[in-house]
């Protein structure tokens, strides 16, 4: 059978700011023009306020990767001592349970979950990338600020946007066109 698939294209625009540039007179701008801000995103190297928009915060990578470590000593501790505590076996008065090799057992399970959630988060992270159709723009890991909207199908809006961030300052400004099956 012969599937009618319709490409749509939408539109994204992104316009290059130097860091000493400050976005706020920016966003306001847009926002007057009925941009929402999930619509809008702002990619920089460097932290930068978390009130420029009013959107939820991306958990850092470093959370996830603490998260992975706390559920991984839980592994460790639970496969240690509570295996020896299942499965007692006493040996000349020793006890059954043994804090170094909790902790050693601990420490390796806490590294490994650890590492292969951070890993597994990064894959994640790198897929919705490539999925939205943004590819990140090489000059903002160099220091500089990149901000992103998109406007959808809406030519007139893409360039007026265009407009808008060239007279706020920005050293580029690009439209970029995505296809996408709909």
């Amino acid at each position: 059978m012969h599937k009618n698939t319709e490409t749509v294209d939408r539109h994204v625009v992104l316009g290059l700011f130097d860091p000493t540039t400050s976005l706020t007179p920016v966003l306001d701008q847009l926002r007057s023009q009925g941009i929402p801000d999930v619509l809008m995103e702002i990619m920089s190297p460097l932290p930068l306020e978390a009130s420029l928009l009013n959107k939820p915060v991306h958990i850092p990578l470093y959370c996830i990767t603490i998260f992975g470590g706390i559920v991984g000593i839980g592994i460790g501790i639970f496969f240690a001592a509570g295996t020896a505590l299942l499965f007692p076996l006493v040996t000349g008065g020793k006890p059954i349970v043994s804090n170094p090799v909790v902790g050693i057992i601990s420490y390796e399970t806490m590294m490994l979950v650890a590492i292969v959630v951070t890993f597994l988060a990064m894959m994640i992270k790198i897929a919705f990338v490539q999925q939205s159709g943004l590819r990140n723009d090489p000059r903002i890991d160099e220091g500089a600020v990149g901000l992103s909207i998109q406007v959808g199908n809406d030519t007139a809006k893409a360039h007026s946007i265009s407009r808008l961030l060239q007279e706020a300052g920005a050293s580029e400004v690009e439209i970029r066109t995505i296809a996408s099956d709909s």
